[in-house]
């Protein structure tokens, strides 16, 4: 697991507006280990924007950590650019059969947000199509040598915001965690919606956003891509889900500051549609977390000139939802996304206890939290169930 230490002075080193010599002091005062510091970088991500942060200011660290960090740099920038090539036989595929899918995360992030496109890291492409593509654009990349596989989104933790991954055989294995992960070439997830759904806790940001969708420059490579207030709010909710599902988080973080400090949000317009789309507790949590870690901008007046985007996200959160979701810090985040590695049955029923347990606590009625406890009760339909019937059958 990743020391809260350097995983702290990380951020800090990020945030924006930061001073080199604040962010030099604050390491002096740590003792921090330079080595220590670089590895957690490439655990959490967050080495690419690391490394471009200390060349813009002109810092050094002790060469071998140095060395780690522009390694990683280079590796990402070679990986990104062969994901955006890849993208590019994909999207001129999809003209020919006129699919028109919406880029998501990464792919739009790293080319149009980001500065450099080393610095946002991939583990795949999520491209959204219409519900009536979705065939079409399966076949599609299996003409292009893709292999899918498939699952219901009755089994497990109810993800249905994609049911199929679609990945070429020549791929090598994926490691646990995807930042440290050399390989080139990336699963596509041919998405039908932006829901994210984890053990009966849900919420569907993805009503009007192809309406609203613009056209961007993906490296080169023209395709549509959420405006920019459906874009944020998609990047909250994403990054809350990670949280309760206690996968890594700290890049998902970033995106939330990179697309803040790149401005053009109408705040009133995503306030409305959080409101909308009963997803107010998650901007709140996320754009909180960013701007406490990160200084993420968020000063744009909404509905009041004495207010700003989060006292009109609160507004609208039960008040102890809104508690919690306010008390949220570093700390939580490290012990949500940083858990170990399921090695027994036993761990696996905890597991699912405690994340059941994390879904409902984001449950904004009685009735979303007794959904999710439910889950817990339909044996057949999870994985740690099925394996255990599948034992006992044997």
């Amino acid at each position: 697991m990743s020391s809260y230490l350097e995983s702290k002075l990380i951020l800090s080193a990020l945030r924006r507006e930061q001073m080199p010599e604040t962010w030099q002091k604050e390491c002096e005062l740590a003792n921090v280990n330079y080595d220590a510091l670089a590895v957690t970088a490439i655990v959490l991500g967050l080495a690419p924007q690391l490394h471009y942060a200390l060349t813009k200011w002109n810092v050094t660290l002790p060469p071998r950590a140095m060395a780690k960090l522009g390694a990683t740099f280079q590796l990402h920038e070679k990986r990104n650019t062969a994901i955006y090539q890849q993208l590019d036989e994909v999207l001129k595929e999809c003209a020919k059969r006129g699919l028109k899918p919406i880029a998501l995360k990464g792919v739009h992030l790293a080319a149009c947000v980001y500065p450099h496109i080393a610095l946002r890291p991939m583990n795949d492409i999520d491209l959204l199509f219409d519900v009536g593509d979705l065939s079409s654009a399966e076949e599609m990349l299996e003409g292009l040598g893709y292999a899918g596989k498939h699952k219901s989104s009755e089994l497990g933790p109810g993800v249905t915001k994609h049911t199929s991954t679609f990945k070429r055989e020549s791929d090598s294995t994926a490691t646990p965690n995807p930042y440290l992960s050399t390989q080139s070439e990336r699963m596509i997830e041919p998405h039908v919606s932006l829901e994210e759904s984890w053990f009966g806790l849900k919420v569907d940001v993805t009503g009007g956003v192809r309406e609203r969708a613009v056209k961007e420059n993906l490296n080169g490579h023209e395709c549509l891509v959420l405006a920019r207030e459906d874009l944020l709010l998609h990047l909250c909710v994403h990054f809350c889900f990670h949280l309760i599902m206690g996968s890594p988080a700290m890049v998902q973080l970033t995106d939330l500051l990179a697309v803040t400090s790149q401005g053009g949000i109408n705040w009133r317009v995503f306030v409305e549609k959080a409101k909308e789309t009963e997803s107010a507790h998650y901007a709140f949590a996320a754009l909180k977390l960013a701007a406490e870690l990160l200084n993420a901008p968020l000063a744009a007046k909404t509905a009041s000139p004495d207010q700003n985007v989060l006292d009109d996200l609160a507004i609208l959160i039960p008040d102890s939802l809104r508690h919690r979701v306010s008390q949220l810090n570093l700390n939580d985040v490290m012990k949500r996304t940083q858990q170990k590695p399921l090695r027994s049955i036993p761990q696996r029923i905890a597991r699912g206890l405690s994340d059941r347990a994390e879904a409902a606590s984001w449950a904004m009625s009685w009735g979303v939290w007794w959904r999710v406890w439910h889950s817990a009760f339909n044996v057949a339909r999870t994985d740690t169930g099925r394996q255990i019937l599948g034992r006992w059958r044997g």
